[in-house]
């Protein structure tokens, strides 16, 4: 395998990767502020899972934007 192939290997393996990190990140992020929303509010699930749909909805906008950002070129 010559140099090119090898770059565009390593290439896809870190867009996989931050397409990965960006949705579990995000989500955590949502599901984290909605249980410390819950806590104060005293509730059960209401706020961490909304938390947790509008963090995955944020992650997935993100990884659009890179995606279409990345295929641009």
């Amino acid at each position: 395998m010559d140099n090119k192939n090898w770059n565009q290997i390593l290439r896809a393996l870190s867009l996989l990767s931050q397409v990965g990190l960006i949705i579990i990140i995000s989500g955590g992020i949502g599901f984290a502020f909605g249980y410390f929303i819950d806590y104060l509010l005293n509730f059960e699930l209401l706020f961490k899972l909304t938390g947790l749909l509008v963090g995955l909805g944020a992650g997935f906008y993100t990884v659009y934007k890179l995606l279409i950002s990345t295929f641009d070129d």
